[in-house]
């Protein structure tokens, strides 16, 4: 089953190697508005290529398109090796559509990070909980780019390192670094062209006879933050929840709740689903591809918890989860 969550996890973005050479690190004079200048890129930049995102010894590459112009964000993105998928955005609404099982998925894109748009508001969140450097240059698909190191101000949360184009400020390389600094996973682009408004006709689907598709819309998160009464009573600092839907999966029992956590760079899953079969004995492991696993059952509900972050993060979140409406919390 824990293999279930990994893949379902993993499936709901793109997630979202190597540095350049250390050098001395230097603090950032103002990180809100550096943040700023990221967030803004992304959002606002007009760009073309191919990027990767590298984990667990594997690889996978999607070619992605966006276009800002007089307000209207729209982006593209198609995956080139594994199952195809297609990722249409235009703003905050997005479709998703899975040729191979005739599907598609109608959501909103709020919570759900795709590369390079990897710092979005509360901007603050970030400097509250990373240090910023700016620890020098590198050159990334034929473009040079600032190295700025984001070091967590706890034992919580992964340290990143981000190499932004000179002078657009959009992101080219992102790296996540383990306990010890070694690089776990990226994402970067091989190519990319910036400031190249694309055609429209990019922005339309590839497919044609999706009328008969299936069609899931997942609903947004609603405006009571609440609303299931499903909560982490002791997230770690930073971490807010951003999205809350109910789903219902393959091999499940039964209606399964998802939320997810977030500081603005991590993201943790938490899934509750009705308990069958016997107890099981608590399970917390950090898995190879910089994920880690939390699982234990609560009366008569399975806790579930995945996320990018160290071992004692999702233990602490897993541990935590309560239900703010049951008589016996």
């Amino acid at each position: 089953m824990k293999a279930v969550w990994i893949a379902f996890w993993a499936g709901l973005g793109l997630l979202p190697l190597g540095a350049g050479a250390e050098s001395p690190k230097e603090a950032v004079p103002d990180p809100v508005t550096l943040l700023q200048q990221l967030s803004t890129a992304a959002q606002q930049v007009s760009y073309s290529g191919i990027f990767v995102f590298q984990h667990d010894g594997s690889m996978e590459a999607s070619r992605v398109v966006h276009s800002y112009d007089h307000g209207q964000e729209l982006s593209r993105i198609d995956t080139l090796n594994g199952p195809p998928r297609e990722i249409l955005r235009s703003n905050d609404e997005m479709r998703c559509y899975f040729p191979d099982v005739r599907s598609i998925r109608l959501q909103r894109a709020e919570g759900r990070h795709f590369f390079p748009a990897l710092i979005v508001p509360p901007l603050q969140a970030y400097a509250d909980n990373y240090e910023l450097f700016v620890t020098g240059q590198d050159r990334v698909a034929g473009h040079d780019c600032q190295i700025i190191a984001l070091r967590p101000r706890d034992a919580l949360r992964f340290a990143h390192e981000v190499c932004a184009d000179l002078p657009s400020r959009l992101l080219l390389r992102e790296v996540t670094l383990g306990p010890h600094g070694e690089p776990i996973q990226m994402s970067v682009f091989t190519e990319v062209t910036i400031g190249t408004h694309p055609d429209p006709a990019q922005f339309k689907p590839a497919y044609s006879g999706t009328d008969s598709w299936r069609q899931d819309t997942v609903p947004a998160l609603g405006a009571d933050p609440d609303h299931s009464g499903w909560v982490a009573s002791n997230a770690p600092p930073g971490f807010h929840k951003v999205v809350e839907v109910r789903r219902t999966l393959p091999g499940g029992s039964g209606a399964v709740t998802h939320l997810v956590y977030s500081d603005g760079l991590a993201s943790v899953s938490v899934f509750i689903e009705p308990a069958s079969g016997t107890t099981r004995a608590d399970r917390a492991e950090s898995l190879p591809n910089a994920l880690s696993y939390y699982s234990a059952r609560r009366d008569e509900h399975q806790i579930t918890v995945v996320g990018e972050v160290p071992l004692s993060a999702v233990t602490q979140i897993g541990q935590s989860v309560i239900n703010l409406r049951s008589p016996h919390p």
